[in-house]
């Protein structure tokens, strides 16, 4: 009998041990203060206890390029079994994640990937994300087939994000080619200074009647904006990335559409594809796309649920 006990034991130690076999860090430029990274982080949080493996999530309060790049250095000092990146700035990223390859570290790009020629590129296995200049060009799309505007601003939270200034450029070359105006203004990761700046815009150029915003940080400002200074149909909201407010506002018609590129994909799925390679050595290849897609008043009602829930 106290044999059979001991052998229970051994072999619920051996689980709990084969259970754990992997450690895989993800490095994000995002932290908790933004919905969007709340979302691939419960990506990353099911993935990690559905395989059996442990995942760490490592990313700035507010959104810094040092303390990134020192959080990316921390997770290879770690040594890994595998590494999640945000190619959020790859000059800067080139010699860390090239010196984690070759340690060996397989790293996976997500969100943001390296978009530099082929024989620049930091060679990880694979990228898992939004085309984000293909995310402008829709945006701007999708905007044109509401109306004409006579003058849009883009409201960009980090500028120097390669993933964001590529959206703002697939914007404003469509509106280019209508002879549109269309320019970036910073308004920082701070919602009340983002709600001032914009405010500011609108007075200094009164002729504004679209606002593009690259994420939530931009969106659930200009919201707030429309609402109170009662312009809603007059200046048109079109967004990317979902929350629930964005959700509530598309409905309201406040914002007119986001685009969504599926974030809790970007969190399960790297998590899934190091499982796979550190097991069997598979792995897709190039670019594994989770967006864009749009969302507006046709379909804005199946897609809510799953911000409710979580998963958008």
């Amino acid at each position: 009998m106290r044999v059979r006990r001991l052998l229970v034991v051994a072999l619920a130690v051996l689980l709990v041990v084969a259970g754990f076999s992997y450690t895989f860090y993800v490095v994000s430029h995002g932290g908790p203060a933004d919905p969007f990274w709340g979302v691939v982080m419960k990506g990353v949080k099911d993935a990690a206890s559905k395989f059996g493996v442990e995942a760490v999530y490592l990313g700035p309060e507010k959104f810094s390029l040092k303390e990134f790049i020192d959080l990316v250095n921390a997770a290879i000092a770690k040594k890994p079994d595998g590494l999640v990146v945000t190619m959020t700035n790859p000059v800067a990223l080139d010699e860390p994640l090239r010196r984690a390859i070759q340690m060996g570290i397989p790293v996976v790009a997500i969100n943001v990937p390296d978009d530099r020629p082929a024989e620049e590129k930091i060679p990880y296995l694979c990228y898992v994300g939004m085309d984000e200049y293909l995310a402008g060009v829709y945006a701007a799309r999708r905007m044109l087939q509401e109306f004409t505007p006579k003058r849009a601003v883009i409201a960009i939270h980090e500028p120097g994000h390669v993933g964001l200034e590529a959206r703002a450029k697939g914007i404003i070359d469509v509106l280019k080619e209508k002879k549109i105006p269309a320019e970036k203004l910073d308004i920082t990761t701070d919602p009340t200074k983002a709600l001032t700046l914009l405010k500011s815009y609108l007075a200094r150029y009164p002729d504004t009647d679209a606002i593009f915003t690259l994420g939530p940080l931009g969106a659930h400002p200009a919201i707030q904006l429309v609402e109170e200074e009662k312009l809603v149909g007059k200046v048109k909201i079109g967004a990317i990335d979902l929350t629930t407010r964005i959700t509530d506002a598309i409905k309201k018609g406040v914002v007119v559409f986001t685009i969504d590129q599926q974030q809790y994909l970007q969190g399960y799925l790297p998590i899934v594809f190091l499982y796979l390679y550190k097991e069997f050595g598979l792995i897709p290849h190039e670019n594994v796309l989770t967006g864009p897609s749009i969302v507006d008043k046709s379909n804005v009602d199946i897609v809510e649920k799953t911000v409710q829930l979580g998963y958008r």
